[in-house]
């Protein structure tokens, strides 16, 4: 037995609605049933259905659009909270395990500088080399707890040879034996930013370079900066695996990942996306498969201070 659709039994009910009423019209008017108007209800009824339908069909598309893109909005903002609230967490337990860790900490730089003071000759160079390891855990926790300030921090100018230099502590812990990290130029002015997003930032590119390296080549990391008219761009470049041009065009969408093996989770780069757009900057990715990518992002020059004028003698 065939179904019919509720689009399919309107129509039908308009069809016998006009067919009715055209029926009685014809009885009352003409004491018979009359074919030619029979014929003129019914083509009525399908040509004012066709009118109506293709109306409604035009505010329903338009409906269904608006409800996608609402749809596509709250899902958006669901996957930003989910990441500001893991970042929240993180930030929180990064901030408590430095705590936690610098009052230790003291005690060892403390004695060590203490002995230091009484050891002999022989004994000075391996207290030496525990009052230098203290001051890198010293150096690391402060690092740690930059990452962990919330992420509303005010924006102000920036020196980027600091920020890079603390990114590279931190990302040392994570370069594997195939991987070399180097520094090119860094000589611009300072940027509008954050110190800690921008650390932040910048630890998540040259991490997920070193994620990419290969099995048979030296994965060579080269972090530099260059002025280009207003603004400072900001490379880190590589030369691992790159990427696929279908890959490319997803890099910056919430949690896909080619890099779930090495620990990848899909939020670093939509993240560094986040944080670049916040300060007013562009981050944008090239890569080549089998060659290497090249991340550029693009920072506003911090305006000068102002420098008082002097009053006139």
């Amino acid at each position: 037995m065939p179904r019919f659709g509720s689009r399919r039994l309107v129509m039908l009910g308009a069809i016998v609605m006009s067919c009715g009423l055209t029926a009685a019209m014809s009885l009352a008017f003409n004491r018979e049933l009359r074919l030619d108007m029979m014929v003129t209800g019914f083509v009525c009824a399908v040509v004012i259905d066709r009118i109506i339908n293709r109306i409604t069909g035009q505010y329903r598309l338009k409906l269904e659009q608006r409800v996608r893109e609402r749809t596509a909005e709250l899902e958006s903002v669901n996957r930003e909270l989910m990441v500001r609230d893991r970042m929240a967490s993180a930030g929180m337990l990064a901030a408590g395990v430095s705590h936690e860790i610098r009052s230790p900490l003291q005690v060892i730089a403390m004695a060590a500088n203490e002995i230091r003071e009484v050891a002999n000759p022989e004994t000075r160079p391996i207290v030496d080399d525990i009052a230098s390891a203290a001051s890198a855990i010293a150096t690391i926790l402060r690092d740690l707890s930059s990452i962990a300030r919330p992420v509303d921090d005010p924006i102000a100018p920036v020196d980027l040879s600091e920020v890079v230099a603390s990114a590279s502590r931190l990302a040392s812990y994570k370069l594997g034996p195939r991987v070399r990290l180097e520094h090119g130029s860094l000589a611009v002015p300072a940027v509008v930013g954050n110190t800690s997003r921008l650390l932040q930032l910048l630890l998540n590119l040259v991490v997920n370079a070193a994620r990419a390296s290969r099995d048979d080549a030296l994965n060579v990391i080269r972090v530099s900066a260059a002025t280009r008219g207003d603004a400072v761009v900001l490379a880190v470049e590589d030369t691992g695996t790159g990427m696929s041009a279908d890959t490319l065009a997803r890099v910056f969408e919430p949690f896909f990942t080619t890099g779930g093996k090495t620990g990848g989770t899909g939020l670093g780069l939509p993240i560094c996306k986040s944080i670049v757009e916040r300060m007013g900057g562009a981050i944008e990715i090239a890569s080549t498969l089998g060659a290497g990518t090249t991340v550029s992002v693009r920072l506003k020059v911090a305006p000068a201070p102002e420098v008082g004028v002097a009053a006139a003698a």
